[in-house]
């Protein structure tokens, strides 16, 4: 009887060491699973670079002013967050056009810092940015958890007695983000067009010195390059090269193509919303411009 005991014992503490051994590997490949969840998120959190700017479009009697992530809609952030979470708040006191009045912008500043800070720390959402028009500004999230959004605005704004209106919706294809924030080709072109021209007022440039600037399009078809050639050289561009890379599908033909002008605000958009208007004309992709600084009238 004795041996029996022994080996019963026994077998008893084989089979805790191997359910010890199971217990030690699942929780094992559990943290292991985890910490490569975390990786994966820190590692797009870090990749992502916010990328923010504003813009005005004008009606006939008023504004409407945004502004937007620009980095958002392509974003494996974006892919990971499927709610638009839409929150709309009235302006006290408002210009003619609609705008907010100077003594509303620090209240404004301050509803949306709170509001971004409480969504994105409560709901893991990410502000992508505001539509201010007659009086009303709109401010836009997205997130995966919708759960609880109005209790969470609500512990914002309600404190400040700010009357307010809020939705969340599934928004896969992030209509709202690029319907109503996000600009339209024109509108791209001429926020392109400042951040150059803002660079070289760093710079020191005198921007309404003339001097050499040259574009670049990209063609589906030899065809269509040639043609559009032919249009802007009667405009006084010169063609600058002319060629085709190799290995790309989508718009190989290349265009550079140059003019005396000046780099103003008003020159310049006047410059490249006609080059980027023909080339839509012609399924072509206007590529942007580059130039030198000139510091001094005349000469670089």
């Amino acid at each position: 009887m004795s041996l029996i005991f022994i080996s019963v014992k026994t077998n008893i503490k084989i089979a805790i060491t191997l359910l010890r051994k199971i217990l030690d590997a699942f929780t094992m490949k559990k943290i292991i699973a985890f910490c490569w969840g975390l990786l994966m998120v820190c590692g797009v959190n870090a990749q992502y670079r916010e990328d923010w700017d504003t813009y005005v479009n004008e009606f006939s009697d008023h504004l409407s002013s945004v502004m937007v992530d620009l980095a958002f809609g392509g974003s494996a952030e974006a892919r990971l967050r499927p709610n638009a979470i839409i929150i709309r708040i009235r302006v006290d006191s408002i210009r003619t056009n609609g705008m907010p009045a100077e003594n509303q912008l620090k209240k404004l500043n301050i509803v949306e810092d709170r509001l971004v800070e409480q969504l994105t720390g409560k709901l893991q959402a990410m502000y992508t940015g505001r539509f201010t028009k007659d009086g009303k500004r709109d401010f836009y999230f997205y997130s995966n958890d919708t759960s609880n959004y109005r209790l969470a605005i609500a512990e914002v704004l309600d404190p400040m007695h700010i009357s307010w209106l809020a939705k969340a919706q599934t928004d896969t294809g992030y209509s709202n983000y690029f319907n109503v924030l996000y600009p339209g080709g024109k509108q791209l072109e001429s926020m392109k067009n400042r951040r150059v021209v803002d660079n070289l007022k760093e710079k020191g440039d005198v921007l309404t010195a003339p001097r050499k600037i040259n574009h670049f399009i990209f063609f589906k078809t030899e065809k269509d390059r040639k043609e559009y050639a032919f249009t802007v050289q009667d405009n006084g561009f010169t063609v600058e090269n002319a060629g085709k890379e190799i290995g790309v599908n989508d718009r190989p033909y290349t265009l550079q193509i140059s003019r005396i002008d000046r780099v103003d605000y008003n020159s310049i958009d006047k410059v490249t919303l006609y080059l980027w208007e023909l080339a839509v004309k012609y399924s072509a992709k206007y590529d942007g411009w580059e130039t030198f600084v000139v510091k001094e009238e005349g000469g670089r």
